[in-house]
């Protein structure tokens, strides 16, 4: 039982941390679209979800203090409190908070219970006088009365309104950790109530499981709320009961001392649950008005027949799945190869049926992991928003491309290139509002990021509208740390890079936003540790643009296996032009230079066989490979193209992992092995090396 309980936890907080993640994004929009009431509101049931989960499953600290900041969302929603900027940041740190709650659980420390009282004492400070506070559930003499005091909110222009609720939990309730109790209280705490249990259908002793309630409740509850609020009680457990609300007749009905004594002492006589019609004998209002609520309420559980569209699924799980997978793509190329040996024709067909579905299942199994990339992106909108604040800066992030997916080991790596990154755009880029105006500038600066495909890659851009960056200051502060010789040239290209130099920053002084040196060089080390590769571009007084080009997976391609010199080296497919012979271009072989011209193009040509094994090709023979490069096409020289076939990559080891050229190695289906070329580092490598020995 303490497992399934355990497991039921670990959902629970896997769902509140979706809801904060939902909070956040939903208070950027808010910001902006104060009065957005179908905001506010999705912010209360989002709020209200952690609190009646927190509860149920022991989080009772989690409750208390998310039940004190939705009460500003209650007020809010009810125009007796305003939205402002105080109030956004508040629920930002609150947010923060509540991820802390979740893995501190019940609180013993004294230092984390003083915390959380400082915390709601920020927040009850935005209470009205006057109004119900929710304090501490410590506090017994607080918790052990919930049942007849209404929540704060406004009386409706029709005063205090009246239901009959019919409560009726399935057995499945109790299996999730739901305390129906807990629901009555929260149900009972909003108003007047006369509340019947059910028990006729509880089973005899030696029958009954503890898992099966048997109960259904019925409760007449007078209150200000409306209908919306009562079925925000059973938010958490829709699914796992069955509820009904039927608005009765006006007036004090529970105030009654003949006619509803009667009813109630009828239907426990009888053991009937009460109908709605039977409170026909209260009604001050228009028929009409019951049949158009009736309408309702017939059309309300058709909404439970949905189907489910999305499920959950561990991530643990889907890296099994996709490891499964890598395994089965290498078994089914040795299973080509034997089919391939024995020539028989039912087993070649049958081979060729089986690719394609491994095929399509490695393609599945791909998109299983991907992630968009707009998960990650509040927690930006959160980082530039904290820097306008420290900093005294404007800025506004942009976003485009925020649907583009990626492998979630990818984006797992990817979070923190992308914060030092805004970070410095916003330290370093944006200037504060006078400077902008005297420069003639919007006095908001823009940080904007924008993800595209572009083949089998991702390129994701990050500009801001700053100062940029001045080359003559970056290569003066390198020279003054001993990064760069005094007599060495570079260009421009290779000055801006000098900025992912190790402990390099050309702040004037430290603070905690930046100027200890690190965190350009972080970004570097992180890209490449996925394949990725980042560039800067930048214009003084117009902006600074970093590139990273990062690839879609890390573990399954399409490649072309090569052989150089009797080994196997596999091209990425992606990355691949197209194939020619020495005969299809303009070559001289007796010449010392390097380039070949392909349709009327100079192209740079890289010898495999020489820049791996210093050894000559008998170019009659070989086949050039040509590779797209910054737009430009390389060709990579292999000896023999023997064909495309699905690779899975496996990553080197210890001893070989700083071979930037190679970026992981394939078992065949014969059991040999291939190296996969990183053909952008290639050629980056080859270029370098070439400078230097003319220099």
């Amino acid at each position: 039982m303490d497992d399934a309980i355990d497991k039921f936890k670990e959902k629970f907080k896997e769902e509140a941390l979706d809801n904060v993640a939902n909070i956040e994004e939903s208070l950027f929009q808010l910001e902006n679209e104060p009065d957005n009431k179908e905001l506010i509101e999705k912010l209360f049931r989002s709020m209200h979800t952690i609190k009646g989960g927190g509860a149920m499953f022991g989080f009772n600290d989690l409750s208390t203090f998310t039940h004190n900041l939705e009460t500003i969302y209650d007020l809010i929603r009810n125009d007796k409190l305003a939205v402002t900027k105080d109030v956004i940041s508040l629920t930002f740190e609150s947010l923060d908070y509540i991820r802390q709650l979740l893995d501190l659980g019940v609180l013993t420390d004294p230092d984390d219970i003083a915390r959380q009282k400082d915390y709601i004492d920020r927040i009850q400070k935005y209470f009205p006088e006057g109004e119900g506070l929710y304090v501490n559930p410590n506090k017994k003499a607080a918790a052990s009365q919930p049942t007849a005091t209404p929540q704060a909110a406004p009386a409706p222009k029709g005063g205090k309104k009246n239901y009959l609720v019919n409560f009726f939990p399935l057995d499945t309730l109790l299996n999730n950790g739901s305390n129906p109790f807990f629901i009555i209280d929260d149900l009972t705490a909003m108003g007047d109530y006369k509340t019947l249990a059910f028990i006729n259908e509880i089973k005899p002793f030696s029958e009954l499981s503890p898992l099966s309630l048997g109960i259904k409740w019925q409760i007449i509850l007078s209150t200000e709320q409306d209908v919306n609020d009562i079925k925000d009680v059973f938010i958490f457990v829709e699914d796992e009961c069955k509820v009904d609300i039927k608005e009765l007749p006006d007036g004090k009905i529970l105030e009654d001392t003949e006619k509803l004594p009667k009813i109630i002492e009828d239907a426990i006589s009888q053991g009937k649950l009460l109908e709605a019609s039977q409170f026909d004998i209260f009604k001050t209002v228009k028929p009409e008005v019951k049949e158009q609520k009736t309408e309702v309420a017939k059309k309300a559980p058709a909404q439970q027949e949905n189907k489910i569209s999305s499920m959950r699924v561990s991530s643990v799980k889907i890296d099994e799945l996709v490891d499964a997978v890598s395994e089965l793509v290498t078994m089914q190329a040795q299973l080509n190869l034997v089919a391939s040996k024995i020539d028989n024709q039912s087993l070649l067909t049958i081979t060729e049926q089986m690719e394609k579905l491994t095929r399509q299942l490695r393609e599945n199994s791909f998109e299983l992991s991907l992630i968009p990339l707009q998960g990650e992106l509040v927690r930006f909108q959160r980082l530039v928003r904290d820097l306008c604040n420290k900093l005294g800066k404007q800025m506004k992030f942009e976003v485009e491309g925020g649907d583009i997916e990626l492998d979630k080991n990818i984006i797992e790596h990817l979070t923190d290139p992308l914060l030092h990154i805004i970070r410095n755009s916003g330290d370093h880029g944006i200037e504060l509002p006078d400077e902008r105006i005297a420069k003639g500038k919007n006095p908001e600066g823009i940080i904007k990021l924008k993800a595209f495909y572009s083949g089998s890659s991702v390129v994701i851009k990050i500009m801001d509208d700053g100062k940029g960056m001045d080359p003559n200051k970056i290569l003066n502060k390198a020279i003054e740390k001993g990064l760069v010789d005094v007599n060495t040239k570079l260009s421009k290209k290779e000055i801006l890079n000098l900025v992912f130099a190790s402990g390099f920053s050309t702040a004037e002084k430290v603070s905690d936003v930046s100027g200890r040196g690190v965190g350009m060089d972080v970004v570097k080390s992180k890209i490449a540790e996925i394949r990725g590769e980042v560039s800067i571009d930048s214009e003084i007084d117009q902006g600074t643009t970093i590139t990273l080009d990062l690839p879609l997976t890390l573990s399954i391609i399409d490649g072309l296996l090569t052989k150089v010199n009797n080994e196997q080296f596999i091209i990425p497919l992606s990355n691949i032009e197209r194939i020619v012979s020495f005969t299809d271009v303009d070559f001289n072989k007796n010449s010392q230079s390097s380039m070949f011209v392909y349709n009327n193009e100079q192209v740079l040509c890289i010898k495999l066989d020489e820049f791996f094994y210093k050894k000559e090709e008998d170019l009659d023979k070989a086949k050039i490979v040509l590779v797209r490069w910054s737009e430009k096409l390389v060709g990579l020289v292999v000896d023999q193209v023997l064909g495309e076939f699905q690779i899975v990559v496996k990553p080197l080891g210890r001893f070989l992992r700083k071979i930037d050229m190679i970026s992981g190695a394939s078992v065949m289906g014969d059991g040999s092995l291939s190296l996969v070329i990183d053909t952008t580092r290639l050629i980056n490598f080859y270029n370098q090396r070439k400078y230097k020995v003319n220099h």
